[in-house]
């Protein structure tokens, strides 16, 4: 009896299934390769010879204009959807911009709807770091807030003698220059 082995076909060899794996990922899975639609693809095939006959150039550009969407696209509100608090900031001035598209035009108010709120919220967010710094500053009545300094004064020459500190000075925080909760000693009367 005849092995088995020796009837099978020879293997293959590497760059066979190669290509064959190449032919497979070209064609995914049809039988059939793909192929192009387009009349004259390459500009070379387009001017070789003779160049394109009156029906070539017809039915290319009809291929072109086949080319363009019928239809223009669509924003569908409900494949981007917003999380919270997005929606809480961009309803109000969606609206509003909603109702000025009649009168001012759809490309302005999509600008404005895009420049008004963003400048709002920098605004707010500058009238918060004012008061921040004007009310809610680090001195000696509260552990937090912001720091601010003082530039040193600028000494450019040696006969400008400036004041000299006493210990407690440092790290006043504006403890000596407060106005409110002074001790003072009453006159006893004995």
């Amino acid at each position: 009896m005849a092995d088995q082995n020796s009837l099978e076909p020879c293997p293959e060899k590497p760059w066979q299934i190669a290509k064959k794996w190449q032919k497979q990922n070209f064609y995914r899975g049809s039988q059939y390769p793909p192929f192009s639609i387009e009349p004259l693809p390459y500009e070379r095939q387009r001017l070789a010879g003779s160049g394109m006959t009156d029906e070539d150039r017809a039915l290319r550009r009809q291929w072109i204009k086949d080319q363009e969407l019928h239809h223009e696209p669509r924003f569908v509100k409900e494949l981007k959807p917003r999380n919270f608090f997005r929606r809480l900031y961009m309803n109000p001035t969606d609206a509003f911009f909603n109702y000025f598209i009649p009168l001012i035009g759809k490309t302005p108010a999509a600008m404005l709807r895009i420049v008004i709120p963003r400048a709002l919220l920098g605004l707010s967010g500058l009238y918060v770091f004012y008061y921040n710094i004007k009310y809610l500053s680090n001195d000696w009545t509260r552990a937090g807030g912001l720091n601010v300094f003082e530039s040193k004064p600028m000494i450019l020459t040696s006969t400008v003698h400036l004041p000299e500190k006493k210990h407690d000075d440092y790290y006043d925080r504006g403890f000596k220059a407060r106005t409110a909760l002074l001790y003072k000693e009453k006159d006893s009367e004995i």
